[in-house]
């Protein structure tokens, strides 16, 4: 099984895309956004490197939309689960080869010496059987046999055929298809349980391409820091060479320009760790420059309940594969129900052929015998046979107590994902409203030490806050956006969203 990209018709209903993180259901799909920036497909190739004055390799710009793509290739853990569906298709075909014919051929060649005479012996013998869906087996074999001594030469070769018929237990198309059925369910398990293995990697892959995209950001905001502190150290040195400011003030205002080149410092840092986890979860070589290229805009998504809830029970791969669970314990209480009656049987053979006798005493003799009978084997005590039977009763008992569990915990986080999304939107308009006010009020501010209407304490106490409403709106960007993330896998569409298909 690959993953492949395709098209995919999206549905009415739950979530508005947002930058590729959002949830394939629109309210309204005039107010869906673009997957990414450039407007790049998932099934585009990464772009190629940005290349500098030498002509070497300096950066690799990477939408969001390349980072699901490159994961879908490379990463290790989605392509360990492929290879295990190797196995696990095997499996499948050895259970359904249940009641196809099955051949074999025995044979034998002998030579045998006794009280002087010497006697030599072949025996060749292709046998087949099938079983039926009933329980019935049927069988063939054709014995061929020569043997060669002081007597003269014996040759026989006769076909036998038998039939066997459980009446009671291991009778019935019910019971003797449940090991294929469980089977079938199983491979459906495993089947979920790789789209659920694509879809928390893919999500992993997102959450830590934003990581790096803050750290991005982080990096930039402290850049323009010291950028604005670069400018208030020149504003303080004209008005000190004015004769407008004391010279010892432009003491704390040079501290502060240390104190930002610091948090660059850090920035830098932080950024290079979210680069590497994003490498290493793309498989891809750890010194490759990338660079996130992707909007720091997102829209905002109103999500119903009642639709959230219909399709995470439509599409989580929990919650289905939990439904398929309990469908294989029934199987499993069938068989052992069945495993508790008496074994009653019909059956019969068939021998039909031929022996000669060659040499002084030569004869040659049809050989025709035909058997029919019931058999029947009736347990008097013992407590074993019914051991199966209660095992495999509350089994199903704790499956369907288990699927309850689920399905009041899918409730539970997908109702905890919509308020967080909720909030999270509030937030990020207030941490909005809040940058835009402070920095009005340091453009104020400015202006008025320019004048001499201010104090260079409180120009820098405004600039301080408005790093702390900076770095706040851009945690309350990345934590929307992760927060749709989270609801999308939450509700078992990640795979939808991004129009992949995991086909066999």
């Amino acid at each position: 099984m690959h993953a492949k990209v395709t098209h995919l018709r999206r549905f009415p209903g739950v979530l508005t895309g947002v930058l590729a993180c959002s949830i394939a259901l629109c309210l309204n799909p005039a107010d869906t956004l673009a997957r990414d920036a450039a407007g790049a497909p998932p099934s585009s190739p990464a772009p190629k490197a940005k290349r500098g004055g030498t002509g070497s390799p300096s950066t690799v710009p990477l939408t969001l939309a390349d980072a699901v793509f490159l994961a879908l290739r490379h990463n290790r853990t989605i392509r360990s689960a492929h290879i295990d569906r190797i196995a696990q298709k095997f499996d499948l075909r050895v259970a359904e080869d249940r009641f196809g014919p099955q051949f074999a051929v025995s044979g034998s060649v002998i030579r045998q010496r006794s009280a002087g005479l010497r006697t030599t012996g072949a025996e060749v013998a292709p046998s087949a059987t099938i079983q039926l869906p009933t329980g019935a087996t049927f069988g063939f074999a054709w014995a061929n046999t020569l043997t060669e001594g002081g007597a003269g030469r014996t040759r026989s070769s006769v076909a036998e055929i038998s039939v066997n018929q459980p009446l009671l237990r291991g009778g019935g198309v019910e019971v003797n298809m449940a090991p294929v059925r469980a089977a079938r369910l199983s491979e459906r398990i495993n089947q979920l349980r790789l789209k659920a293995t694509v879809s928390e990697t893919i999500a992993q892959v997102i959450l830590a391409y934003r990581d790096l995209l803050r750290a991005q950001e982080e990096a930039a905001l402290a850049d323009g820091a010291v950028g604005r502190a670069r400018d208030l150290l020149a504003v303080n040195r004209a008005l000190i060479a004015a004769g407008r400011m004391a010279e010892v003030e432009v003491v704390q205002t040079e501290a502060d320009l240390e104190n930002q080149r610091i948090r660059v410092l850090e920035a830098v840092k932080g950024l290079d760790a979210a680069r590497l986890l994003l490498l290493d979860l793309l498989a891809l070589d750890l010194g490759t420059a990338i660079v996130a290229q992707e909007s720091t805009n997102p829209a905002k998504v109103a999500p119903d309940l009642t639709q959230a809830m219909d399709m995470a029970l439509a599409e989580r791969p929990d919650y289905l594969g939990q439904r398929l669970v309990v469908e294989q314990n029934r199987l499993g209480v069938t068989v052992t129900r069945n495993e508790r009656l008496w074994d009653v049987s019909l059956f019969a053979t068939g021998r039909l052929g031929r022996e000669s006798v060659s040499g002084a005493g030569a004869e040659s003799s049809r050989v025709s015998d035909m058997t029919a009978g019931l058999s029947l084997a009736i347990p008097l005590n013992g407590l074993r046979r019914d051991q199966p039977y209660v095992q495999a009763s509350t089994a199903l008992q704790t499956s369907e107590l288990q699927l309850a569990a689920i399905r009041q915990g899918v409730e539970m986080q997908v109702r905890n994902s919509l308020t967080d999304i909720n909030i999270r939107w509030r937030q990020l308009e207030s941490a909005r409203r809040a940058r835009d006010l402070t920095q009005r009020a340091v453009d104020i501010e400015k202006e008025k030490l320019k004048v001499g209407r201010s104090s260079n304490f409180q120009v820098r106490a405004l600039e301080n806050d408005l790093r702390s409403v900076e770095n706040q709106q851009l945690s309350a960007m990345i934590g929307y956006l992760n927060a749709l993330t989270i609801l999308d896998m939450q509700l078992g569409t990640t795979l939808s969203t991004w129009q992949i298909t995991l086909a066999d």
